[in-house]
């Protein structure tokens, strides 16, 4: 019995253990860390150390053998949580801490030296174990931050996934022990805990690096590894390697569903007003008394009727059957026929823009053709010359 805190709890003795501890002839003994080669390693190197760790701490222990570890490490300077916060994470559900969290808490018992992530990564865990213990413990024993902690969503999936990669670590141990695991099957596991898309990286990353970590012991390409894996037969390296490559098989079969399942994101339709935003047009001519129409009126238009004083050409857009109707792009009319899209010069603008004014639908059909000039197509441009007549 220890006292921490001020609260008595029960400590555990690693003697009690050996019936199960029997099993390291096939999981090897526990791992010891090189502290300061450790403080060396690259990401690389130093993950595939501290999976062994991994590995050892998930089969033997769990989050409640790992309590009084983490309430010890709680005190230290590397975490200072006072006393409050302590009492508040005795009294926690024994498994609201995670057990990567508890498995980086033993490693560094074992000489497993820490980087920032590892202790970011525990106080989230502590804070959320905390803020899982009953309102009035959180209330009373709770420091004001820990008190006021919210997880994320990227916390609660971050936490899903950590959860779901320790089931397929379950799959693994399995055939690790027993030589085979046929209850577990990768595409059928991933789709029935409905894995994101997004978080099937991290599966392939922890994974394939383990089959390349493999894949070397099989080769005796790393003399260190070698050494690790020593308790393992060829056929049982060969074996592991067969299992994470069906697994990832069964990670890239199922982001092609994904992929080919996954809606289509509904692009918005631009406003009518963003699309005409960039036309120069005469707004109005004095002379004239001629105010142009909105711009927008021509989109979806099947005719644009246009007027360039400067030219006295009066023109009309016609959309084509195919590519119509009429639209904007930038500064200029698309959707157009340019066959039946012409202009001609007019002689009497006054008089006849008024005539054009007063015109109908039927008039207006044959209003062009009744002038008497030169036909000229029309390009589509658009200037800051051209009056906008009329759309329909």
């Amino acid at each position: 019995m220890a006292t921490v805190a001020g609260v008595k709890i029960k400590t555990k003795v690693k003697s009690v253990r050996n019936p199960i501890f029997f099993d390291e002839k096939y999981t090897g003994s526990e791992p010891v860390w090189d502290t300061e080669r450790a403080a060396t390693f690259d990401d690389a190197t130093f993950d595939n150390a501290l999976r062994r760790s991994f590995y050892y701490y998930n089969y033997y222990y769990n989050q409640k053998d790992c309590k009084t570890y983490v309430v010890e490490l709680m005190q230290t300077p590397e975490l200072g949580y006072g006393k409050d916060g302590i009492k508040a994470f005795i009294r926690s559900p024994d498994k609201a801490m995670s057990m990567t969290a508890c498995s980086l808490v033993m490693a560094h018992r074992n000489g497993m030296p820490f980087r920032g992530r590892h202790v970011t990564f525990i106080k989230q865990s502590i804070d959320i174990a905390i803020k899982s213990a009953e309102p009035e413990v959180v209330e009373v024993f709770a420091t004001p931050a820990q008190a006021a902690y919210r997880p994320t969503i990227q916390d609660r999936l971050n936490e899903k996934t950590a959860e779901t990669i320790g089931q397929v670590e379950g799959a693994y141990d399995e055939l690790l022990v027993n030589g085979k695991s046929p209850d577990f099957k990768p595409y059928d596991f991933l789709t029935s805990n409905n894995v994101p898309q997004s978080q099937l990286g991290k599966y392939e990353k922890i994974f394939a690096a383990r089959k390349d970590e493999l894949e070397q012991v099989q080769f005796k390409q790393d003399p260190q590894l070698v050494e690790g894996y020593k308790n393992y037969k060829p056929v049982e390296i060969k074996r592991q390697i067969a299992w994470i490559d069906s697994l990832l098989a069964g990670i890239e079969q199922y982001r092609g569903v994904k992929k080919a399942t996954k809606k289509a994101a509904v692009r918005k339709a631009p406003s009518k007003e963003k699309l005409v935003a960039k036309l120069k047009y005469a707004k109005e001519d004095k002379s004239l008394k001629i105010v142009s129409i909105n711009p927008a009126d021509i989109i979806g238009a099947t005719e644009l009727w246009v007027y360039n004083p400067k030219t006295r050409k009066l023109g009309k857009y016609v959309a084509d059957s195919v590519t119509g109707p009429l639209a904007i792009k930038g500064t200029t009319i698309v959707g157009f026929d340019e066959s039946k899209s012409l202009a001609k010069t007019l002689r009497k603008p006054i008089d006849q823009l008024k005539d054009f004014a007063k015109a109908g639908k039927i008039a207006l059909r044959t209003f062009l053709k009744d002038i008497k000039a030169v036909e000229v197509k029309l390009n589509g441009r658009i200037s800051s010359d051209i009056l906008l007549l009329k759309a329909a």
